[in-house]
């Protein structure tokens, strides 16, 4: 294709049968477009990229497979894919979605730097997990939780999105995912993710949205300025993310130890299921937080710190004045 593929793409350009209105984003895999077919109805074009696709058969039988699942699995918390095929004019491989007028979790994030109110963290957290038991009691991994696959409906529900490089236990098309060891976003992925992303079970899945959880409360990631290989290197010496109450202390500690027990680096002291982490999120009343050490308390703001150091100092003037006046009367 000698032209750019994104240059036929353009608002009022003609895709199939559909009539393209906007571009709406771009991800690693291609980029999505509001558009509308002759009958007027609207939904979202995921055009994926050529270099990612290419022209492999198998590719394309992949995300049929997947699409297809996505059809037949109806749920209120996943966006729904409604075909995925290849466009003959362009030899394009693209899906058509549900589009979704509200915009993603990370233009919500990016308009409240702060972290976002806890009534709307718990509001998306338990939509999501709604979406991850559904994806668990399906065989399936999604792979690739984060902000940017959070997508919000007219009516404000959030909805999971794009299943392009989920796992599916029974159906992993090696050939179609060798050319990256790695898949999925660095910055939210669990240590044995980054170390082998075809054998991770859902709790790779429960790591990645206790990251995005600690950036709903925080406004910022746990490993935020980190590199993945230094993330790793910490998860790998068994070294915890800080308390998310460090960065935003209104957090329930309830809240605070779920988010804390979702990221820990070993997989098998994680919630164990979707279905865990949804009841949870549900009951935090039911969040054991007696052995959950206490908010760390700043230096300037503990008293008996601040005595003691008063004491200190009054302690060490006395002595300097004593010092000087010895040395005068000598």
């Amino acid at each position: 294709m000698g032209t750019d593929w994104r240059e036929l793409l353009v608002p009022g350009s003609i895709f199939g049968n559909l009539r393209i209105i906007k571009r709406l984003g771009s991800g690693g895999t291609g980029e999505v477009f509001l558009a509308e077919d002759p009958k007027g109805l609207r939904c979202a074009l995921k055009v994926l990229d050529p270099s990612v696709s290419g022209s492999d058969t198998e590719f394309l039988e992949r995300i049929r497979h997947e699409a297809d699942f996505a059809k037949r699995v109806k749920h209120p918390n996943l966006v729904q894919v409604y075909g995925a095929a290849r466009d003959k004019g362009t030899g394009l491989c693209y899906l058509l979605m549900e589009y979704m007028p509200g915009g993603s979790l990370r233009d919500v994030l990016n308009a409240n730097p702060g972290g976002l109110s806890l009534d709307g963290v718990m509001s998306v957290a338990r939509d999501i997990a709604r979406a991850l038991v559904l994806i668990e009691a399906s065989g399936m991994v999604h792979r690739d939780i984060k902000p940017d696959n959070v997508l919000f409906d007219a009516n404000g529900v959030a909805k999971l999105s794009d299943l392009g490089i989920s796992r599916f236990s029974k159906f992993e098309d090696v050939r179609a995912t060798r050319a990256s060891a790695v898949i999925g976003t660095p910055a939210y992925m669990a240590p044995e993710q980054m170390l082998d992303s075809h054998s991770v079970d859902i709790r790779a899945d429960i790591y990645s949205f206790g990251v995005m959880l600690h950036e709903l409360l925080a406004g910022k990631r746990p490993n935020e300025g980190e590199g993945a290989m230094k993330t790793l290197a910490k998860a790998l010496e068994g070294r915890s993310f800080p308390d998310v109450r460090l960065s935003r202390p209104d957090t329930p500690a309830q809240l605070a130890v779920l988010v804390s027990e979702m990221t820990l680096p070993d997989a098998d002291q994680r919630p164990s299921s979707a279905r865990l982490v949804l009841e949870l999120l549900t009951h935090p009343d039911r969040i054991p937080t007696g052995e959950f050490a206490p908010l760390p308390v700043p230096w300037y703001k503990d008293r008996y710190v601040l005595y003691a150091a008063t004491g200190m100092a009054l302690a060490l003037e006395a002595l300097v004045l004593a010092i000087i006046k010895a040395a005068r009367g000598m």
